[in-house]
């Protein structure tokens, strides 16, 4: 039962949430000024104010369609609308009127002072003869919000998206009674006004609204392909949605709550060794293993078995703390190989026949379609489907555009040949992966996918259908896999047969680590035999010292009763007659005498038989001590043999377990100082090859039943049919809601892992409702603002994060004030303030497996790192990684030497002195020009470098820098004949700011700083964190280069840190 109090804290942070969604600006919209017609620069987006031309460029954009259609390029590349912006007024003076007019203490919310930015008020789209289209206006809901607070003259308003769209709607339907068309800017008037009114409006000066700029209009042409709303919130109607439903949904509550939790106990995962050997147990392994000739390393693999594992945890929320170069797709490789297996199992359990799966009739399909029925996909399916969602839509594409490619699949990559396309022609789905792909050959299997977008889901269900009857017949479709597939019956045997071999394994593993057990009690045993032994001769020892002693005692008390008796009988022998009678009756002085003597020598016959007694006991003691004694040496001697043996077995020659597990045989020395031991941190334990190689067979195995099952049942097929049609916009919107799960689940049998945006999940998965989709994976999620994962995680069952706040910190657009502001109007916890903020640090706050990066708490570390070699390596661990991290890339030395063809021969500084454009334009023109000098050379190294987006970057902290770097290199090379399209595509793609190139890396970096001394405030907002410097760094894989005037940076935070000691000044 959920506690109630937490109910109400959630729905306040739900509105904290929405309200930074209505409060945050919109993107200043991006104008293409001109546009290139053969050599020619064409006038194309324009900018307008009072006394510009009147015209829209409605006529430009039709004709270059017309130039466009002489190229015979597609219908969607076709310019059909084109969206205009009104007002572009200042923030700060918008947000100062809300502050005056709400009362607000201007010292507590100072930062409104220093306020910058612009905003337009609303947006007007038009098709190319200045008809209104279906979209329409929309309003600002940064505009419309902060207006409500004006109006209200208070903080605390209940602002309502439905409130926003009802505005839309009714001066829309106005614009269409009024047959308003838009051809000249001064049209936009006519809209401004009908929403001043609206509003109730009478000027801007009484609002607040004071212009940025004297570009007071922006008209911009819109592709069919295009995003056709610059002010929509990708979260604001998932957080409706959710907050609507989200109440049996213990993850999310606890998700959305976490900042509010006392800290609970935490198993440090990375230091508890008893927990560490406890999730290394052999059956918490996957039975699969994702191919490949390496295994994961030690927390790498806890890591997984934590994340598969349905047991021993109390939350469904796991995350992962991977700095760069870690292997996070390791995981989510592992994760897919555990997923395939259990699901195979799930399979082959429920059938291809019979009534496992529950048809559903569709009530607005015909009888007669493919699609008028489909089936229910039971919970213990579809709970092994795989999201994988990310704020950075680079990141999701890499991950799920890569797994499927060949050329890490041959067989000289893995352990076996199952996955080689050159030895195997169909895998699993081959063809239709490669026509995903576009490339013949590319793919080894259909193992991911990306959706998201509207574009990118009719993709992958065109590709993934069964042939119909009148399909062309060269149509790539799921049916082509038949010809070169086994049937059910035979992938079962075969399942069931690689699953043997597995066990078997395993068992053999057990029965080792019992050897090992074994061994230690046996120690143990033989360690405390000879503890006994040794007690046992002390005991010995101090027995012969009593036994002395009582000999001693006896000795003495049998002289001294002689010497009496002899004393007696001498008197008796030399006394007169008449004493010896005195002696006999005991009478007189001697008789006296002679009967004390004779009582004395009583008592000493008695005291002699009780010391007898106590002789003989220790004569006995002494002798059972020696035989115990005798025993113990042959104990031991049984001991000392079966330790040896042991010993042997264990650690001797090279059928050894030691050998056996080479540097993954996890014995006690494995886990002395665990944290610190680079060996034990780069192994896996308890694995070989041959346990490797049976795992990554069973995968394979695991693969082709469930290809078999798609091709041979019904269920998989009639429910993508279905799917289709749902994407092509049938079925009721009740029916929607119904199908959907079971339509995307059906997907996932079909392809494991599926990928999407946070931005895409609200329309992608609309109709998946509470817990209905399986496992959730969110990569790079420290980048990702709180609320972004909200409606992931409200539709699946579990989730594993992974991500790291050290690298780039989420984009928040809304100036911190406002947050403030918001904050204190919804009351939610001062924790929920913090700008930095992540699904991350909100993950990792729930999760219960715990590690230590210096001294900050973070979710599960991984600490062994593969990309980089040095110096990058070495100044991200030791400026964000307290030196926590292990180098351990390929070739890390080899690469160092500079006979290697790279453009830097050796990483360091290039010195270039400069002033910057000035007014916030950090570029500096003789940075740029040594930046194309050295592209130059790179050229001659790299002769596909411009085809290319893994050879050079070009990056930077500011977004200025990072645009005008792009015009100049185009420029530069442009005049040396280098084609433009080919340098724009490529300086779209290997040049800009820092945050744009999380999750992506290159042979070399150059770290273009800009700046020069004016600019002090831009240098330290550079080096506030690490996160931007420990990113740039890490996208060189073999070489960086900073470039900037190392006066200005060397004495700066970080920079003083790691210059001494990796960085000296390069002539390149």
């Amino acid at each position: 039962m959920i506690n109630s109090s937490l109910t109400a804290e959630c729905n306040k942070i739900f509105n904290f949430w929405k309200l930074e969604e209505y409060f945050t600006p919109s993107d200043y919209p991006a104008l293409v000024l001109t546009i290139k017609e053969g050599k020619q620069n064409i006038p194309f987006d324009a900018y307008y104010n009072d006394h510009s031309i009147r015209s829209l460029p409605l006529k430009r954009y039709k004709a270059h369609n017309e130039y466009l259609r002489q190229k015979n390029k597609s219908d969607e590349s076709l310019y059909n609308r084109a969206n205009i912006y009104c007002g572009c007024y200042r923030t700060k003076d918008f947000v100062e009127k809300m502050a005056e007019k709400c009362k607000l203490d201007r010292e507590k919310y100072a930062e409104i002072n220093e306020l910058t930015g612009r905003f337009y008020a609303f947006s007007v789209q038009i098709d190319l003869d200045g008809k209104i289209t279906e979209e329409g206006l929309q309003v600002s809901p940064f505009f419309y919000a902060v207006l409500c607070m004006i109006k209200a003259e208070g903080i605390n308003v209940n602002i309502m998206q439905e409130n926003i769209w009802k505005l839309d709607e009714e001066v829309n339907e106005i614009l269409k009674q009024n047959n308003v068309r838009i051809l000249e800017f001064e049209d936009v008037t006519i809209v401004k006004n009908i929403i001043f009114d609206k509003l109730r409006i009478k000027s801007e000066n009484e609002i607040g609204l004071k212009s940025a700029s004297d570009k007071v209009y922006a008209c911009k042409g819109l592709k069919k392909e295009d995003e056709t709303s610059d002010f929509t919130s990708f979260y604001l109607d998932e957080i409706e949605n959710v907050q609507k439903n989200y109440e049996n949904n213990e993850n999310l509550i606890k998700y959305t709550t976490s900042l509010l939790e006392e800290k609970q106990k935490r198993i440090m995962i990375d230091s508890d060794v008893c927990s560490m050997k406890k999730w290394l147990e052999v059956d918490r392994f996957p039975m699969g293993k994702y191919p490949s000739k390496f295994s994961p390393t030690l927390m790498q693999q806890i890591a997984i078995n934590i994340a598969i594992s349905e047991k021993d945890r109390k939350e469904k929320i796991f995350s992962v703390n991977g700095p760069p170069g870690t292997g996070k797709t390791t995981l989510l490789k592992e994760i897919i190989a555990s997923n395939v297996v259990q699901l195979a199992e799930v399979l082959i359990k429920k059938g291809i026949g019979g009534s496992n799966f529950v048809p559903r009739k569709v009530e607005s399909a015909s009888n007669a379609s493919y699609t008028e029925k489909y089936y229910e996909i039971p919970e213990e399916i579809s709970k092994y489907g795989i999201l994988v969602v990310s704020n950075n839509n680079g990141a999701v594409e890499n991950v799920t555009l890569d797994l499927p490619k060949s050329c890490d699949m041959g067989k000289d990559k893995t352990r076996t040949d199952y996955f080689d396309r050159e030895i195997n022609k169909e895998v699993y789905f081959s063809a239709v992966a490669d026509n995903l792909l576009g490339k013949e050959g590319g793919a080894w299997g259909l193992i991911s996918a990306r959706m998201g977008r509207k574009s990118y889901v009719t993709e992958v269900l065109e590709s993934c259908v069964f042939a119909k009857k009148n399909d062309a017949s060269d149509k790539v479709t799921l049916d082509l896999a038949r010809e070169d597939s086994i049937s059910w019956e035979e992938a079962v045997d075969k399942f069931n047969v690689a699953k043997g071999k597995v066990l078997l394994l395993r068992e053999g593993i057990k029965k080792d680590q019992k050897l090992l057990d074994d061994f230690y009690k046996e120690g143990e045993s033989f360690a405390k035999s000879k503890l006994d032994l040794k007690q046992l001769l002390i005991e010995k020892e101090q027995l012969n010292v009593k036994l002395n002693e009582v000999r001693t005692e006896l000795e003495s008390n049998e002289q001294l009763t002689l010497e009496q008796e002899e004393e007696i009988k001498y008197i008796k022998e030399h006394s007169s007659i008449f004493k010896k009678l005195l002696i006999l009756f005991g009478i007189g002085k001697i008789g006296r005498h002679i009967a004390e003597k004779q009582k004395y020598i009583d008592g000493l016959i008695i005291k002699h038989e009780d010391i007898k007694h106590r002789y003989s006991l220790a004569v006995k003691n002494t002798e059972e001590v020696c035989t115990k004694i005798e025993k113990q040496y042959s104990i031991i001697s049984t001991l000392e043999k079966q330790v040896q043996i042991l010993e042997e077995k264990i650690y001797g020659d090279k059928e050894s377990l030691k050998n056996k597990y080479k540097n993954n045989f996890a014995d006690r020395n494995f886990y002395k100082n665990i944290k610190e031991s680079e060996d034990s941190q780069n192994a896996c334990p308890w694995t070989f090859e041959e346990y490797d190689m049976a795992r990554e067979a069973l995968f394979y195995a695991s693969l082709q039943v469930r290809k078999a099952f798609i091709l041979e049942s019904p269920y998989i097929k009639r429910n993508l049919f279905v799917y289709e049609a749902y994407n092509n916009g049938k079925y009721t919107i009740a029916e929607k809601q119904q199908m959907f799960p079971h339509l995307f689940n059906s997907l996932s049998v079909v392809i494991p892992v599926l990928s999407s945006t946070f931005a895409s999940v609200g329309r992608f998965l609309k109709h998946a409702g509470n817990m209905s989709l399986g496992m959730l994976i969110i990569d790079e999620s420290g980048q990702a603002v709180p609320q972004s994962a909200l409606g992931a995680i409200y539709r699946t069952r579990r989730a594993v994060v992974v991500g790291d706040p050290l690298q780039v910190e989420p984009v928040v657009t809304i100036p911190k004030v406002l947050i403030d502001i918001l904050a204190d109007s919804t009351c939610v916890a001062n924790a929920y303030k913090v700008i930095e903020n992540s699904v991350q640090t909100f993950s990792d706050n729930i999760n219960e497996f715990n590690g230590m990066i210096g001294e900050r708490q973070v979710g599960c570390p991984l600490v062994v790192h593969r990309r980089c070699i040095e110096p990058m390596f070495s100044i991200s661990n030791l400026i964000s990684y307290d030196n926590r991290m292990f180098n351990k890339t390929n070739k890390k030395e080899e690469y160092l030497k500079p006979e290697n063809l790279f453009l830097i021969k050796k990483s360091g500084w290039i010195n270039v002195e400069g002033e910057e454009n000035g007014g916030k334009d950090h570029f500096v023109k003789n940075q740029a020009e040594r930046v194309c000098q050295l592209m130059e050379d790179a050229v001659h190294i790299y002769s596909d470098l411009f085809e290319t987006d893994d050879k050079i970057f070009i990056i930077t902290p500011f977004r200025t820098v990072a645009e005008s770097m792009r015009k100049f290199i185009i420029s530069y090379f442009s005049v040396k004949g280098y084609d433009k399209q080919i340098l724009s595509k490529w300086t779209k793609n290997c040049v800009g700011t820092v945050h744009t190139f999380q999750g992506k890396d290159a042979n070399e970096v150059l770290l273009v700083l800009g700046c020069s001394n004016k600019s002090a405030g831009a240098m330290n907002w550079v080096v506030k964190k690490a996160n931007i410097l420990n990113v740039a760094c890490t996208r060189a894989k073999y070489r960086i280069a900073f470039i900037g005037n190392i006066n200005d940076w060397k004495n700066r935070r970080y920079f003083r840190e790691f210059i001494p000691s990796f960085i000296d000044i390069i002539n390149v």
